[in-house]
């Protein structure tokens, strides 16, 4: 029942709470104050940490080192945040996909302080930008993008990868192999056997958890007059961020879920998402992946019940406190849960962002690597980090390490 809008300026965001909240603008000015000097630390981390270069950097990095094993909630604890203002400071943790408890305080600080420096969108859309890029690779010599070749197989002989064997039986040989793929998986394809010494802590780790997520079309409808434009909204029950994933990840209870409700067409005017005088509404909140596999494996009408029962308890939630009458202005609607990504987009487990963004899985590790296997290296949103920027950031990164 309160809304707060997240302005742009951490200076200006920090008076503007303290001005709200004049109750607790000690811990307020504490916590801004030790989320932005951990931010100046990342920022100048160097890319290629050797033991000489980590030792030139400690005190420059000390508030990093310090707060490396810290998550969200230890930071509010140790400057007694009120848990109205926790709750509100980490308004965007669905973005990572976990509660201040569970959630690595430098990737906290690395997505707020990067929110603040600017939240880009593509002017002509997502669609656009991915094929942007497909065409650029199958522009140039010697390049190929082949779809539906699904690797069944990586063949290793003698600690290097010999090939690749797609399904259908179509092998492939190089002098360098790369996997976009999951690590887990990756190593699973090759024999996790050949995968030695460092590998294994690199393959140690945890699934970040899975969504619900709908995609809504509304004709005759105008989003922006029902508080939405061009940012995103997120909502939340009550403060108890904790309990709220608890509720949905351990309790399967989503029967008042908080909520990410994104409108791509208000980020953009280019044409291309929607037919005209229509709008998309996106939302999506949190589950467990391990349960809505399991009914769709032995009770699909069960499964299919499940869907439709959250999706009908999510309109009705939309309905009452966003947008009345929402149902009458449906163009379209899909549901999607966990069960779905992992069939449509082979994420294992159903995961949403690689490994969970806990401590344990943030940290000098997560970067592109090279294998035990020679000429095999792992890239992608656990070999580095989730989202369009993340791991684009990988790719390049390892490209300037291959390359030089």
């Amino acid at each position: 029942d309160e809304r707060v809008r997240i302005p742009n300026g951490w200076t200006k965001f920090r008076e503007r709470m303290i001005h709200r909240y004049p109750h607790a603008a000690a811990p307020l000015r504490e916590y801004f104050r030790i989320v932005a000097a951990i931010a100046d630390g990342l920022d100048a981390m160097p890319e290629r940490l050797t033991p000489l270069v980590a030792a030139k950097s400690l005190y420059q990095q000390r508030h990093v080192i310090r707060h490396l094993r810290w998550t969200l909630e230890d930071l509010y604890d140790h400057v007694k945040m009120p848990l109205r203002l926790r709750a509100i400071l980490a308004g965007q943790c669905g973005d990572y996909l976990l509660p201040p408890r569970d959630v690595s305080l430098l990737l906290h600080v690395a997505l707020v302080v990067n929110y603040d420096r600017g939240a880009y969108y593509p002017k002509k859309h997502f669609y656009h930008f991915v094929e942007s890029i497909a065409n650029y690779i199958q522009g140039r010599p010697g390049c190929e993008l082949l779809l539906e070749h699904e690797v069944e197989r990586i063949h290793v002989e003698g600690g290097r990868v010999t090939g690749v064997t797609a399904r259908g039986g179509r092998r492939f040989t190089a002098r360098r192999y790369i996997s976009n793929a999951d690590p887990k998986l990756t190593a699973r394809l090759a024999g996790v056997h050949h995968f030695r010494g460092r590998d294994a802590a690199y393959l140690d780790y945890e699934y970040s958890c899975g969504t619900v997520t709908m995609y809504l079309a509304v004709r005759d409808l105008d989003l922006r007059e029902h508080g939405f434009g061009s940012y995103n909204v997120w909502h939340y029950p009550h403060e108890d961020l904790n309990r709220i994933y608890d509720d949905q990840l351990i309790r399967h209870d989503l029967s008042n879920p908080w909520l990410f409700l994104s409108t791509p067409t208000l980020h953009s005017d280019e044409p291309g998402l929607c037919p005209p005088g229509q709008q998309i509404l996106e939302v999506a909140t949190s589950c467990d992946h391990a349960r809505f596999e399991r009914m769709r494996r032995e009770d699909r009408r069960a499964y299919n019940h499940e869907k439709k029962k959250i999706r009908e308890t999510i309109l009705d939630l939309l309905e009452a406190r966003y947008i009345p009458r929402l149902r009458d202005h449906l163009a379209f609607r899909l549901t999607g849960t966990p069960a779905t990504n992992e069939r449509f987009c082979w994420a294992p487990a159903g995961n949403s962002y690689g490994s969970a963004l806990t401590p344990a899985n943030i940290g000098p590790r997560r970067r592109p690597w090279r294998t035990s296997l020679e000429n095999l290296w792992m890239v992608n949103a656990t070999a580095g980090f989730p989202s369009v920027a993340g791991t684009v950031g990988a790719g390049m990164r390892l490209h300037r390490e291959l390359s030089t």
